[in-house]
């Protein structure tokens, strides 16, 4: 009995006993961390007294952590021998960090406030006194988090650099903006100026500037006070209002009409006008006069007077209309009353036949973002096996994947400060922040590349069926939307009853303009029938991985490779001496064999073996003084290793040089081992052409890596031979010259080679490749005996960066042009740093009319023509020259700027259709025609690219190159025509980036008018090129030449004023 009640307890009392053990267990399991401090923060995750894991999904508010942050934290465990992990995890309150300092430019600028870095608001009381911000202006700051919305914002900006200029000298003055000294750049607009003075050239005057990005400049003028007027001021022929000058005066009222608004291209027309008097007093016409605002004189004007008494009307015949010019046309017609001017505005319009060949096809609507298909399950089905070349590359896998940190991918989704997840991008560039500052800005490009990719995934299309493959055509390809390269992996999805969906995956294996060709499982090529299906892109993140992987490898880099302060020189590698210069002097030898990567002339001399020269004399004796200096430096190797920069403006012999101190190297130091890298295929394929073709190299010693996916036809059948060779990576090694792109390189990193392995590093068209790109062949160098040897141009393009941020930050930089920042290799009074830089300046394409603009505003004017003459001059006697000698022509069109379909790119017909005629002039005239492939036509915009195109097509030029500004880089032509296509006069006071898009970038401007050897035509809006400073300046220089034709130019000043032949750029 009582053991039977014994039982019975227990039943009753067992669900409480249970509890209590389940609490005790519960307590073992959960654990509360009141004082704990963040110990650890590695990529993905963090510990918290090195025993509590957390990542950024755990922190409450999503505000980013610190090493030694105080935190409190629940944390659990599944057993009793496994980790802590934190479910919560609370920081610091942002308000405690107090403000930060933040350096950047001023993005966006309005009545209330504006951006900093597109992301840090200011509102106008943080400005410091005195201080009017201007977009580009250089900043510093101090910013806090707004617990509010979650987003930084500045208490106090103020400019980062400013100084004083006295006694300089205004050097151009067009419209509302101007120059000092062609350094400082300042705009009416925000110039503080004493009463009643209006700047003019030739002025003497002091200045306040302070650093910013204008175009071109790096100074803005904030403050201008006059020391000295010119003495020649330019006198206005009208100097009143435009506005008063255009109203009806004396009781007068006068209309105009033309017989013929629009017309066809040589057509003319009779204006007619009427003056009516509503007052009580006769009114004499004594004279009319056209005011010059039509550079061509197509109106044309008679002489006579009249009488209007009242209350009659009196009808006119003033002018006539011979339209020579497409697009439209202004002309001021003034009416001379003996006590007032009466003006009218005259406007007509031409088109031609062919500009109704290139209308749009559809109105311009922005594509729909395509809703997602809910998948409830997905089947992958892969391709087969690789092609046999791309089987034979095995390499290990030793690269991290670099996954993007959710909390950075959160906060760009959400469009939130990015300063909240990586705060480390307001830190200054330094050794020790340059990794986590470039980790975070690769992954902002590629969120943005996966956002684009999102964006252009194609629905219900149909795919043509090839023999081996399956071809797709992709719209916006040709223009990098997508960008697509061969191995990309795509997407062809088939929707399936009950949400499924069969997922094929394809492989470019072809990019030809808008079409790919993608290898696909065979089962699937061969049953496929044109049914539609759904297509998405993925990202290729190889490079990215790799440029991670290379900031892992800076760590073994001191301050002398990357932040250099200090010149510390060591023994020369070289210490042989050169005999003298053979040849005769540079001014007498006209080196129609020094090209460089920009400069892609072809020699007709075959190659041929040759005889070693002995030490201290150059393989090639046609070298330039700077480029033997260059030779020189880099073989002796003193700065090492801080980097040596080789300073080439378009076509003066980079590569020539590059490749005669590759030959030094390689000859003169046996233990030497030589990388060589470029950005692009074209221009590391450039460089191996050119040492296959000195003849002082075995096919032993030079090899040509190439990425796994590039097909073998589209390497040079001379390059081929050395990238047999390539093919084992581990193999390449052996050859002590490797040339490879920079992405490429980091293939060396999958084989685990020893840091040092190579001596020397070049970087050949360093200015186009980013940070982060340019130190996967770096990390290879030693950092204590390596040498580093940077060539290229920070004025021309750079590096292609798509997200704004990424490029706000700083990614948009090239480790070139961030050196040449620097106080060490700043150019001073007596030029650069000779042991650092050698700047080229003998120009061995263009005519020196082509290039005095580019060297005056780019180079300081030291560029030094040393081109053939006969190429040259070749078309300075052309019978369309306004001036025989001066072969640069700025045609001027007023046209229409137009959009199709869901295209976001841009054509204009008319310019279209007059780049055509200049062409068919050139290409098809009876004595001497300039062949087709001598000509080169560059545009902005894909759209206008394929409309050019169809014209030159129907008139049977299609052999003369049409492309962007990025594909003429590293190109020449004898003749270049340049097709600007935006028109847009309403928006003209707009933000420049809105009204001129890609032609706002100096560097594309720098590019474009750089490519011509003998003549540069220009075709484009006046009044709308003007607001750009690059444009305006080529304006105005092809004004004072007498080299400009076409529509009216535009006027001058804030209130209209207009002055002598209606130009604002006869001063």
């Amino acid at each position: 009995m009582i053991h039977a009640m014994h039982g019975i307890i227990a039943k009753l009392l067992s669900p409480l006993w249970r509890t209590a053990e389940d609490e005790a267990d519960a307590q073992s399991y959960i654990r509360h961390v009141s004082g704990g401090v963040v110990t650890c923060l590695c990529q993905d995750y963090g510990l918290i007294d090195d025993a509590v894991c957390f990542t950024s999904e755990e922190v409450l508010g999503g505000y980013p952590l610190h090493v030694g942050d105080a935190v409190r934290a629940i944390a659990v465990r599944g057993g009793s021998h496994d980790g802590w992990r934190a479910i919560r995890v609370r920081g610091p309150k942002p308000e405690s960090s107090g403000p930060k300092p933040l350096v950047g430019t001023i993005t966006s600028c309005g009545q209330d406030g504006g951006f900093i870095n597109q992301t840090t608001f200011f509102s106008r009381q943080a400005l410091c006194q005195g201080f009017v911000p201007m977009k580009g202006d250089w900043v510093q700051a101090q910013y806090f988090i707004n617990p509010r919305n979650w987003s930084s914002q500045a208490s106090s900006v103020s400019p980062l650099r400013y100084r004083r200029m006295d006694h300089v000298r205004v050097s151009s003055m067009c419209g509302s903006r101007g120059t000092v000294e062609d350094s400082v750049f300042f705009t009416l607009d925000s110039l503080l100026l004493p009463d009643q003075y209006r700047p003019q050239p030739g002025d003497l005057v002091s200045v306040v500037v302070l650093e910013s990005c204008q175009s071109l400049y790096s100074w803005r003028a904030l403050c201008m006070a006059p020391t000295q007027l010119s003495l020649n001021p330019v006198p206005d022929l009208i100097d009143m209002d435009l506005q008063a000058l255009l109203e009806n005066k004396g009781g007068l009222v006068v209309s105009y009409e033309a017989q013929c608004r629009a017309l066809s291209l040589g057509d003319t027309c009779e204006l007619l006008v009427w003056i009516e008097n509503q007052s009580s007093e006769t009114q004499r016409l004594q004279r009319c006069q056209l005011a010059g605002w039509d550079a061509e004189g197509q109106f044309t004007l008679g002489t006579f007077a009249c009488t209007v008494p009242p209350p009659q009307a009196q009808v006119l015949q003033p002018a006539a209309i011979a339209r020579l010019n497409l697009g439209r046309c202004t002309e001021l017609l003034l009416l001379h009353f003996p006590k007032f001017t009466i003006g009218r505005c005259l406007e007509v319009a031409v088109r031609s036949e062919e500009e109704g060949l290139l209308q749009a096809n559809a109105p311009y609507s922005v594509a729909a973002p395509l809703s997602k298909r809910q998948e409830t399950r997905v089947v992958t089905v892969l391709p087969g096996p690789s092609p046999a070349r791309l089987s034979k590359r095995h390499l290990p896998n030793f690269l991290a994947n670099y996954p993007v940190p959710k909390a950075l991918r959160d906060s760009v989704e959400a469009q939130r400060d990015v300063l909240l997840a990586q705060p480390q991008l307001t830190e200054p560039l330094s050794l020790s922040s340059m990794r986590p500052r470039f980790s975070a800005l690769l992954w902002l490009e590629e969120l943005e590349d996966e956002k684009e990719l999102q964006e252009l995934r194609l629905s219900c299309v149909f795919l043509r069926k090839g023999a081996t493959y399956l071809h797709l055509e992709v719209p916006g390809l040709a223009e990098g939307r997508p960008r697509l390269i061969i191995g990309d992996r795509v997407l062809l999805k088939k929707p399936q009853s009950g949400g499924i969906v069969v997922e094929y995956v394809g492989y470019v294996t072809e990019v030809y303009e808008e079409d790919v060709s993608l290898r696909v499982n065979s089962e699937f090529h061969s049953c496929y029938m044109g049914e539609p299906l759904d297509v998405e892109f993925t990202l290729n993140r190889l490079t990215m991985r790799r440029c991670h992987c290379a900031l892992e490898q800076i760590r073994h880099f001191g301050e002398n490779a990357l932040f250099p302060t200090t010149l510390v020189l060591q023994a020369p590698q070289w210490s042989g001496k050169w005999g003298p210069d053979d040849g005769a002097g540079v001014d007498n030898i006209l080196c129609v064999n020094m090209v460089s990567v920009a400069t892609q002339t072809k020699t007709d001399e075959s190659t041929r073996c040759k005889g070693v020269p002995a030490p201290g004399r150059f393989f090639n004796s046609l070298l330039n003084p700077a480029q033997r200096e260059a030779v020189k430096r880099i073989l002796a190797g003193e700065c090492r290793p801080t980097p040596y920069i080789l300073f080439g403006p378009p076509g003066t012999g980079k590569t020539i040089t590059l490749v005669e101190a590759i030959l030094q190297v390689y000859h003169r130091l046996p233990g030497s081992r030589v990388l060589v890298c470029t950005p692009s295929n074209s221009a590391a394929d450039l460089i191996c052409e050119r040492l296959h073709d000195s003849g002082f190299l075995n096919a032993a010693s030079l090899v040509r890596v190439n990425a796994t996916c590039r097909p073998e036809e589209s390497i040079p059948e001379v390059v081929r031979q050395y990238s047999q060779a390539g093919e084992d990576i581990r193999q390449a090694l052996f050859h002590r010259i490797v040339v490879s792109t920079c992405s490429s390189a980091g293939m060396f990193y999958q084989i685990r080679i020893c840091v040092g392995h190579f001596t020397h590093v070049f970087i050949d068209e360093a200015g186009q490749a980013t940070e982060p790109e340019a130190l996967i062949p770096l990390g290879l160098l030693s950092e204590k005996d390596g040498q580093i040897v940077l060539a290229g141009d920070p004025l021309q393009l750079g590096p292609v960066v798509k997200s704004r941020l990424a490029a706000t930050y700083g990614l948009g930089m090239s480790l070139l042009e961030r050196l040449m920042s620097r106080t060490l290799y700043s150019r001073g009074e007596q030029g650069y740093n000779p042991l650092l830089v050698t700047k080229l300046v003998y120009n061995y394409r263009s005519h020196e009319a082509l290039l005095a603009l580019p060297s005056r505003l780019f180079y300081a004017g030291e560029l030094c023509v040393r081109a053939e003459r006969a190429v040259v001059d070749c078309l300075c006697n052309w019978n369309r020259l306004p001036t025989k000698g001066f072969p640069v022509i700025f045609h001027g069109i007023r046209g229409v700027e137009m959009r199709e379909g869901s295209s976001p790119s841009w054509f204009n017909p008319g310019e279209a259709v007059q780049v055509m005629l200049y062409c068919c002039q050139l290409a098809k005239r009876l004595y001497k025609p300039i062949a087709a492939t001598d000509i080169g036509v560059i545009t902005p915009y894909r759209k206008q690219v394929e409309k050019i195109r169809l014209l030159l097509h129907r008139v049977g030029l299609m052999d003369i190159r049409v492309g962007s500004v990025e594909e003429f880089q590293g190109q020449e032509a004898l003749v270049v025509i340049l097709s600007t296509v935006r028109s847009n006069e309403v928006a003209v006071n707009e933000d420049s980036q809105f009204v001129l898009g890609f032609l706002s970038n100096h560097r594309r401007f720098n590019v474009a008018v750089t490519r011509p050897k003998a003549l540069l035509i220009v075709v484009g809006n006046p009044h709308v090129l003007v607001k750009d400073p690059c444009f305006s300046a080529l304006l105005q220089y092809c004004y004072e030449n007498g080299a400009f034709l076409g529509c009216d130019l535009p006027s001058t000043g804030n209130s209209g004023t207009i002055s002598e032949h209606g130009s604002c750029l006869t001063s």
